[in-house]
Protein backbone atom coordinates (compact mmCIF):
# COMPACT_ATOMS: atom_id res chain seq x y z
CA UNK A 1 0.00 0.00 0.00
CA UNK A 2 2.79 2.39 0.85
CA UNK A 3 4.56 2.00 -3.29
CA UNK A 4 0.78 2.97 -3.99
CA UNK A 5 0.75 5.90 -2.29
CA UNK A 6 4.32 6.79 -3.42
CA UNK A 7 2.56 6.85 -6.85
CA UNK A 8 0.29 8.69 -6.33
CA UNK A 9 2.15 11.56 -4.50
CA UNK A 10 4.51 11.05 -8.21
CA UNK A 11 1.77 11.60 -10.34
CA UNK A 12 0.00 14.22 -8.70
CA UNK A 13 3.63 15.93 -8.70
CA UNK A 14 3.46 15.84 -12.39
CA UNK A 15 0.56 16.87 -12.75
CA UNK A 16 1.18 19.69 -10.82
CA UNK A 17 4.63 20.40 -12.76
CA UNK A 18 3.20 20.15 -15.98
CA UNK A 19 0.07 22.59 -15.31
CA UNK A 20 2.80 24.85 -13.69
CA UNK A 21 4.95 24.78 -17.13
CA UNK A 22 2.24 24.90 -18.99
CA UNK A 23 1.38 28.50 -17.12
CA UNK A 24 4.53 29.82 -17.07
CA UNK A 25 6.06 28.92 -20.92
CA UNK A 26 2.63 30.63 -22.03
CA UNK A 27 2.70 33.74 -20.36
CA UNK A 28 6.52 33.64 -21.15
CA UNK A 29 4.93 33.46 -24.86
CA UNK A 30 2.16 36.06 -24.67
CA UNK A 31 4.66 38.17 -23.77
CA UNK A 32 6.95 37.98 -26.01
CA UNK A 33 4.67 38.38 -28.74
CA UNK A 34 3.06 40.95 -27.04
CA UNK A 35 6.14 43.00 -27.43
CA UNK A 36 6.71 42.49 -31.39
CA UNK A 37 6.67 45.70 -32.69
CA UNK A 38 7.52 46.67 -36.72
CA UNK A 39 10.93 47.65 -37.28
CA UNK A 40 12.74 50.39 -39.34
CA UNK A 41 14.68 48.64 -41.81
CA UNK A 42 17.88 47.86 -40.77
CA UNK A 43 17.08 46.55 -37.52
CA UNK A 44 17.60 43.02 -36.51
CA UNK A 45 14.32 41.20 -36.35
CA UNK A 46 12.98 39.86 -32.67
CA UNK A 47 12.05 36.64 -34.00
CA UNK A 48 15.85 35.14 -33.86
CA UNK A 49 15.38 36.03 -29.75
CA UNK A 50 12.25 34.48 -29.60
CA UNK A 51 12.83 31.35 -31.53
CA UNK A 52 15.43 30.50 -29.83
CA UNK A 53 13.43 30.87 -26.11
CA UNK A 54 10.99 28.50 -27.80
CA UNK A 55 13.81 25.72 -28.44
CA UNK A 56 15.28 25.91 -24.84
CA UNK A 57 11.73 25.85 -23.66
CA UNK A 58 10.93 23.14 -25.61
CA UNK A 59 14.20 21.05 -24.87
CA UNK A 60 13.39 21.65 -20.87
CA UNK A 61 9.92 20.35 -21.55
CA UNK A 62 11.92 17.11 -23.02
CA UNK A 63 13.85 17.02 -20.21
CA UNK A 64 10.99 16.88 -17.71
CA UNK A 65 9.39 14.53 -19.73
CA UNK A 66 12.05 12.63 -19.29
CA UNK A 67 12.34 12.90 -15.69
CA UNK A 68 8.76 11.86 -15.39
CA UNK A 69 9.34 8.66 -17.38
CA UNK A 70 12.18 7.74 -15.05
CA UNK A 71 10.51 8.26 -11.49
CA UNK A 72 6.59 6.87 -12.91
CA UNK A 73 5.20 6.77 -16.38
CA UNK A 74 1.94 7.49 -15.63
CA UNK A 75 3.27 10.38 -13.79
CA UNK A 76 4.51 11.61 -17.43
CA UNK A 77 1.13 10.46 -19.07
CA UNK A 78 -0.55 12.54 -16.60
CA UNK A 79 1.75 15.28 -17.03
CA UNK A 80 1.18 15.65 -20.61
CA UNK A 81 -2.58 15.41 -20.45
CA UNK A 82 -2.37 18.31 -17.88
CA UNK A 83 0.17 20.33 -19.97
CA UNK A 84 -2.49 19.72 -22.90
CA UNK A 85 -5.34 20.68 -20.65
CA UNK A 86 -3.70 24.03 -18.76
CA UNK A 87 -2.65 25.12 -22.42
CA UNK A 88 -6.25 25.09 -23.86
CA UNK A 89 -7.83 26.74 -21.37
CA UNK A 90 -5.37 29.75 -21.42
CA UNK A 91 -5.43 29.68 -25.11
CA UNK A 92 -9.39 30.08 -25.05
CA UNK A 93 -9.34 33.06 -22.30
CA UNK A 94 -6.75 34.52 -24.03
CA UNK A 95 -8.63 34.20 -27.09
CA UNK A 96 -11.70 36.14 -24.80
CA UNK A 97 -10.28 38.39 -23.78
CA UNK A 98 -8.33 39.60 -27.33
CA UNK A 99 -12.34 39.22 -29.18
CA UNK A 100 -13.86 41.60 -26.31
CA UNK A 101 -10.99 44.24 -26.77
CA UNK A 102 -11.80 44.27 -30.67
CA UNK A 103 -15.14 44.78 -30.11
CA UNK A 104 -14.64 47.56 -27.83
CA UNK A 105 -12.86 49.35 -29.92
CA UNK A 106 -14.91 48.60 -32.96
Amino acid sequence: MENEGVKIIWIILWILLGAGWSVLSFQWLRKSVEAIEPLPNGQKSPFRGLMLRRIVMFLLLALLLYLALRAEPLGAIAMVVAITIATWVQVIIYNQRLNSLTGRKE
